[in-house]
């Protein structure tokens, strides 16, 4: 079972197989840092697409070399997803990373490819790495849906389930945040039910306080998505919190990363995007 952002990087470091991911419109200073950064440790090997004359000017500025890059030139953004994306449809590519272009430019291409679909809802997964705690914490939706309804919540817990279960976290507890633990909720009882199936190591609890959940909970599902980002953003802003997380949903994940993020978080994101996508064999 991994039980911290070191060992996700360290995990992700023991794949010997193909660990390729297509940036999508990589021209960004941010992705660029921590692409380059990652393909030079060994994590990852990359294929940016995007704006080559742009890439290549940001690299001369931040005093890094794109020489050793495998580049696909595209200036429009809508083309540049869709060569990213049709790499990951090939197969030349495990996973995805968003550069600079809108989520949304992004996750249309995706769908556009119904081959790479493997839910009805798309949503992201942070997993946290929180300072006293001893294992990590899978925290959603903070990305993708604003309010989820009843069946977007239980795609939400299968998503999240399914990058837990990449991890090997098992048994995997989690439950569905509210004001008071004790306080009954039918819509939530009715989803624990529809998850039954997932196996008795998956278990689901229909009310839970964040501070139950930071103690003794391996994940936590929030009413709406400000929910998720204030309390993740308090966390990397105020504490050694390290973040990671993926778009889940589709047959291979979307890594996302804010520029705002740290290198450390940015590699994490990365790292998870590889066991998640396999990355062959150890």
């Amino acid at each position: 079972m991994i039980q911290s952002a070191q060992e996700i990087l360290d995990s992700a470091r023991l794949q010997t197989g193909n660990k390729t991911v297509a940036v999508a419109m990589a021209n960004d200073a941010s992705v660029l840092h921590a692409v380059v950064e990652a393909e030079q440790e060994g994590l990852i090997h990359a294929i940016l697409v995007g704006d080559a004359t742009e890439m290549r000017e940001i690299a001369h500025n931040g005093g890094f070399s794109l020489n050793e890059m495998e580049i696909m030139d595209e200036k429009d953004p809508v083309k540049g997803c869709t060569l990213a994306v049709d790499l990951a449809a090939d197969g030349k590519a495990q996973f995805l990373m968003k550069g600079f272009v809108k989520t949304a430019v992004l996750l249309k291409a995706l769908l556009a490819r119904p081959e790479l679909k493997a839910r009805d809802v798309m949503s992201h997964v942070a997993v946290l790495d929180i300072p006293g705690r001893n294992r990590l914490l899978f925290f959603t939706d903070g990305g993708m849906i604003p309010k989820p309804d009843i069946r977007q919540k239980e795609a939400i817990c299968r998503n999240m389930a399914d990058l837990a279960r990449a991890l090997k976290v098992s048994p995997f507890r989690f439950g569905f945040l509210a004001p008071y633990a004790d306080k009954e909720s039918p819509e939530h009882e009715e989803i624990c039910k529809h998850l039954a199936d997932m196996g008795p190591t998956f278990q689901p609890m229909t009310a839970v306080t964040a501070e139950f959940a930071f103690l003794q909970l391996d994940g936590l599902v929030a009413t709406v998505i400000e929910e998720c980002n204030a309390i993740i953003k308090g966390l990397t802003l105020h504490t050694d919190t390290v973040f990671s997380g993926l778009i889940m949903g589709a047959t291979v994940p979307v890594c996302l990363v804010s520029r705002s993020d740290s290198a450390a978080n940015k590699k994490a994101s990365l790292a998870l995007g590889v066991l998640y996508a396999g990355g062959g064999q150890k």
